[in-house]
């Protein structure tokens, strides 16, 4: 063989050991996209469809199992300046800058999340409870968009369950979704006559009534009003770590629309679904003078809740946590 075959065949021999070595490339790594979405899957599986624990017999047992299915921390919330502390009848400014600090990009992009489309709840309704609210098409669908994806999540079928144990509820899931939308959002009038309020509206947003501050009880309420500059935040009074980063029972003063709120409180760092069951649950099942105990992680407080009958059904006047 002379030296010009020598190198065709050497030329050869290299190019096939070059195509083994690509194809053995691509099998390796086409197997670790399987591996990976295997585990992937499973991941999934062990967090999503994993079987609910034992349906608790007491609202304390509940909020416990309900504070464990909550996974991770909100991703929306960044930070939480909490500043200095204050008393409920100081007129002073103990916190110069906004309490909270959100992930606005993440919001927009997370527009399913229960999270967004609760605040997507938030223009629809008229602030002053002496103006009547108008429940548009679009209003309506917007509230079975945030009701049915909370339905979804593991923390509402838990606390369905046990609302189920209560005879409170069938299992039909129709029933259930029902329930939740004429406790939280049948208008109802809060005086004169006037249909202006709503146990959502009361409770996750906040309604002014003769220059008096009604409400205001969820915390990404409170931060979005930040943003419009409609809430200024004047100190804590006193607050409870859960145990997981930003998340807490806070107890605070501040201003809604330059009208003085002395006192309120309300979790931080919880999702809608949290908030909404542990409310529902304690409203339905402990009567108006008995306290309702939880507990979120390292947090011990109480649900204080108050009815109002209207048209024949008993609603929501108010609901909040009690960390005193």
């Amino acid at each position: 063989m002379d030296a010009v075959q020598q190198q065709t065949a050497n030329n050869n021999s290299s190019n096939i050991d070059s195509d083994k070595c690509q194809k053995l490339k691509r099998f390796v790594i086409v197997g670790l996209l399987i591996t990976i979405g295997i585990l992937s899957w499973h991941f999934y599986e062990y967090f999503h469809s994993k079987p609910l624990p034992r349906t608790p017999d007491d609202v304390l047992t509940l909020s416990k199992n309900l504070y464990a299915e909550e996974t991770e921390v909100s991703p929306y919330l960044y930070k939480v300046n909490l500043q200095g502390k204050t008393t409920s009848g100081a007129h002073d400014d103990r916190a110069p800058r906004n309490l909270f600090e959100l992930h606005q990009d993440l919001l927009a992009r997370d527009a399913n999340s229960t999270t967004a489309l609760l605040m997507r709840l938030f223009d629809n309704y008229e602030l002053d409870v002496a103006v009547a609210d108008v429940a548009t098409p679009e209003h309506v669908q917007e509230q079975q968009d945030f009701l049915r994806t909370v339905m979804n999540t593991r923390v509402m079928k838990l606390t369905m369950r046990f609302l189920v144990n209560k005879d409170i509820v069938s299992t039909d899931y129709d029933d259930q979704l029902r329930l939740l939308q004429d406790l939280w959002f049948t208008p109802y009038s809060r005086g004169r006559g006037i249909v202006g309020s709503s146990s959502f509206e009361h409770v996750f947003m906040a309604e002014l009534r003769d220059q008096t501050v009604l409400g205001l009880h969820n915390w990404l309420y409170f931060a979005d009003q930040e943003q419009r500059g409609n809430v200024d935040y004047k100190g804590w009074l006193s607050h409870q770590e859960m145990g997981k980063k930003n998340q807490m029972l806070l107890s605070l003063r501040h201003t809604f629309h330059n009208f003085r709120k002395p006192v309120n409180s309300f979790f931080v760092g919880t999702s809608p679904e949290l908030e909404l069951s542990l409310y529902t649950a304690c409203f339905l099942t402990t009567g108006e003078e008995e306290p309702c105990h939880i507990q979120l992680g390292r947090a011990h407080a109480t649900i204080v809740s108050h009815g109002w009958n209207w048209n024949g059904m008993r609603l929501i006047a108010t609901a909040y946590p009690d960390g005193s």
